[in-house]
């Protein structure tokens, strides 16, 4: 008979520190969420935007082109502060399907990218490569999470609307990802796809799905009237397409963190990760839960 984990043992430790971090996260958010305040929701997502883009530019640091992810780094935070200034002083510039920033972003990473491998020789693709991994660390986690949280929480008729969809949207997502770990831990026998992520396992994506249905129509419930012109059918909708692309988000994180020869994204978050182990599913969630409601004009 196996005998109970000892209170030393290395899982019970990684539980506590999981859990301890968890609350603080859910802490800061529910604090930022309480006081309805644009500036403290914006002021946190750039600093988890930030945060998560150094983290990138650590990960791939042994890549190639090392100068065009820095730029790219620069960029981002230029593309998040002209964001974060629209927000404040002008939300009905990001309430549309008008993306210049973004635009102006990939073409600046693109071009400047180019200009900076002018001075290495050719070696193979590395230049390819080194444009290449700028892209994706400008689109990742600039636009896909810092962009798309700002802009779906201007889409709806008030910002106090704006507050209680972003919570949909980040809690059926974290729902997603625990209704994939219990489900998978107490019933899970396929394995989904063992290359990428070998402990997720097809029934833990399957009860997953009802894990996201119920905190969408949790949070829906809780709102009161601030989410009434979001009809019902819609909130089932989004439970459905969030956890979808919440289970690609985090599969996504996995392909880079394998690629890389990397466990966690980081150490910041004790029992977590690093931010982008944090912000994975969000990275994909957003950006659909953003586009569906922008194509049916609610």
């Amino acid at each position: 008979m196996a005998s109970a984990p000892s209170k030393g043992s290395p899982r019970v430790a990684s539980f506590k520190a999981r859990f301890t971090s968890t609350i603080l996260l859910w802490g800061v958010v529910v604090a930022v969420f309480l006081s309805g305040a644009l500036w403290g929701l914006v002021a946190l997502v750039a600093a988890f935007t930030l945060l998560g883009s150094f983290e990138y530019l650590v990960l791939t640091r042994e890549a190639p082109g090392k100068e065009c992810r820095r730029w790219a780094l620069i960029v981002g935070a230029g593309f998040l502060g002209m964001l974060v200034t629209q927000a404040l002083n002008d939300p009905d510039s990001l309430r549309g399907a008008d993306f210049l920033p973004e635009m102006a972003g990939v073409l600046a990473v693109t071009i400047g990218s180019f200009i900076l491998r002018l001075r290495f020789p050719i070696e193979g693709d590395d230049s390819v490569r080194a444009i290449a991994l700028a892209l994706l660390g400008f689109v990742y986690v600039p636009i896909l999470f810092g962009g798309f949280i700002i802009r779906l929480v201007l889409l709806p008729p008030s910002v106090e609307s704006g507050f209680w969809l972003v919570l949909l949207v980040v809690l059926v997502a974290k729902f997603t990802d625990m209704g994939a770990y219990l489900v998978g831990t107490m019933i899970g026998r396929h394995k989904a796809i063992p290359h990428i992520s070998p402990a997720k396992s097809w029934e833990g994506y399957i009860g997953s799905l009802f894990f996201a249905q119920g905190g969408a129509f949790a949070i829906h419930a809780l709102s009161g009237p601030r989410l009434d012109w979001l009809g019902v059918h819609h909130v089932a909708v989004l439970g459905l397409l969030v956890a979808l692309a919440a289970m690609a988000g985090d599969l996504a994180e996995s392909i880079l963190k394998r690629s890389l020869q990397v466990k966690d994204s980081g150490q910041l978050l004790p029992g977590i990760g690093g931010i982008l182990d944090l912000i994975d599913s969000l990275c994909f969630s957003l950006p659909v839960a953003y586009f569906y409601l922008l194509l049916v004009r609610l």
